[in-house]
């Protein structure tokens, strides 16, 4: 009895670790996104200009946090950089889906979406090439206040606006919130 316990106990471990370390393709970690160099981004446009007639990529680079109009609240936002020769035009509004998972311990993911965030943004005058931008998606005061939780965005889910490659358009990262203070979690 006490060995069939152990071995259920056992498989029920390994299958959390297994769900904290799923991948889904085009997934791109923090740590993996900010050591893209600028050599490897000018490579990527270079590809572009031979490969693609003049269309804008749009990729998330990272999330961040701005002040709010009610203190001591903060947005929060994606920085969505066009890496493709074209421009998105002032006309264009770029879209972005966020969805806010719990990471037990900071190692099991538990696969159940605790938020889910739709934001579109226009960029007067247009997002250039090489140019970011941020989409507010929530305030912080609509976040959990405390834990570990993985982060996953996408920009231009819908594929609305033509894109050279629409497999970079997935991020995630993973962060600790303390004090329900999302302006350290995301730095």
């Amino acid at each position: 009895m006490q060995k069939i316990l152990l071995k259920r106990i056992v498989i029920l471990g390994f299958s959390f670790l297994f769900l904290g370390t799923i991948a889904f393709p085009g997934m791109v970690t923090r740590a993996s996104s900010s050591q893209m160099s600028e050599t490897s981004e000018k490579s990527l446009a270079t590809i572009s200009d031979t490969s693609y007639d003049g269309k804008p990529d749009l990729i998330i680079v990272g999330l961040g946090t701005r002040p709010d109009n009610i203190p001591p609240h903060n947005w929060v936002y994606c920085v969505v950089k066009n890496i493709g020769i074209g421009s998105v035009t002032a006309y264009d509004f770029i879209d972005v889906k966020v969805e806010i998972k719990r990471v037990f311990l900071g190692v099991f993911l538990i696969n159940k979406t605790l938020k889910t965030f739709f934001a579109s943004g226009l960029s007067s005058g247009g997002l250039p090439p090489n140019n970011t931008t941020g989409i507010e998606f929530t305030t912080d005061r609509r976040l959990p206040a405390w834990g570990f939780y993985r982060i996953y965005c996408w920009v231009n889910p819908d594929k609305r606006i033509e894109e050279t490659d629409y497999n970079n358009n997935f991020y995630t990262q993973d962060v600790f919130v303390l004090f329900g203070d999302w302006v350290k979690a995301l730095s």
